[in-house]
């Protein structure tokens, strides 16, 4: 067609980035139609509109979307309600994603930062134990326990240590479940003050590393709860080298 305001369906496919084949299964799935169609070739055409309308078909199949609550959110007949609550957890999950790609990028010797720890469910359990080995298979066991239990909150950090500077050997060990968990070792945490900052390095390093919160906290004039966390990004899961290991060190702010 001569009709300046109308784009081939090759046209839109490739100013789309997708193939003629994904704009046909739109139209089989009642998603678009053409705008106007050759009664003698057959051949589609299509206005700005519906190439507005597309964008926004891909936007949502890559944010995980099916066809079909596409259609419905077009039809204003979906329970929008569902799809904000899935997207806000790949948004969350994205998050953690990028904070630790991130900090694999980092160089030693990161900046201690002021943060607040939102409110989340844990399932909790209390062991006393001293060496880095029994406290890693004390936390993989509590992991374990938990996922069979509960499941597993994918939108936070998985697990984490909390313990006192001034009580050796007891260690909480706790692990991220979902938030309407119920049940014997399930713990909500109330937001908190704290202060932190990523190692890089072996677990035998994380006493010294931190005296670093400790010296931080005394020059910023904050006042320590005495508790500690470690919350794991990547360890023995991910690298052989204790060197690669990525703990988030936190120290509680009363």
């Amino acid at each position: 067609m001569n009709d300046k305001n109308l784009f081939s369906i090759g046209e839109i496919a490739k100013a789309a980035g997708i193939t003629r084949k994904a704009i046909l299964g739109y139209e089989a799935k009642g998603l678009i139609i053409p705008d106007e169609k050759d009664g003698k070739t057959g051949n589609r055409y299509y206005t700005i509109d519906t190439f507005t309308q597309i964008r926004t078909i891909r936007v949502f199949q890559n944010l995980g979307l099916t066809l079909d609550e596409i259609r419905e959110y077009f039809n204003d007949s979906a329970d929008l309600q569902p799809m904000i609550e899935r997207l806000e957890k790949l948004r969350d999950e994205l998050s953690l994603t990028l904070e630790k790609l991130k900090e694999r990028t980092s160089v030693h010797g990161d900046a201690v930062k002021e943060i607040t720890i939102e409110p989340q469910t844990v399932y909790c359990r209390v062991y006393n134990a001293t060496s880095i080995e029994d406290k890693t298979n004390l936390l993989r066991d509590t992991a374990l326990e938990a996922m069979r239990i509960h499941g597993t909150d994918t939108t936070r950090r998985m697990y984490f240590t909390e313990y006192s500077a001034n009580a050796s050997g007891k260690i909480k060990y706790c692990v991220a479940v979902p938030p309407e968990s119920k049940g014997e070792y399930v713990k909500q945490i109330s937001k908190l003050k704290a202060i932190s900052f990523f190692h890089h390095g072996a677990y035998e390093e994380i006493p010294e590393a931190r005296k670093k919160l400790i010296s931080y906290a005394q020059n910023n004039n904050l006042k320590l709860s005495g508790t500690f966390r470690n919350l794991y990004l990547e360890g023995p899961p991910q690298h052989k080298d204790k060197n690669r290991f990525i703990t988030q060190i936190i120290a509680l702010v009363e």
